[in-house]
């Protein structure tokens, strides 16, 4: 059987706690580890899977990017305001 990523996103979907997906994800790493051919259509590697397990793994899930993105956002909205009032 071969592995889709619609197959993938449904299954994770159905996972209630983090720690399910985690589990999950372990499991299709290491599926993807012994047998490769079952995800060929599906571009995933390794770090991937590692750096997915590890935000899935932590108390609050992808919280630390979030606040990298509102960061990112709130200098750059400061940079256009600077900007404004320097042409002016």
């Amino acid at each position: 059987m071969e592995m889709t990523k619609e197959i993938m996103h449904d299954q994770f979907k159905k996972l209630k706690s983090n720690n399910e997906k985690v589990k999950y994800l372990v499991d299709l790493k290491e599926m993807k580890q012994k047998t490769p051919h079952v995800f060929r259509n599906i571009k995933i590697n390794m770090t991937q899977f590692n750096n997915l397990i590890k935000e899935y793994s932590s108390v609050k899930p992808f919280s630390a990017m979030h606040r990298e993105i509102a960061e990112r956002e709130a200098t750059e909205k400061r940079k256009e305001i600077a900007d404004k009032k320097a042409r002016s």
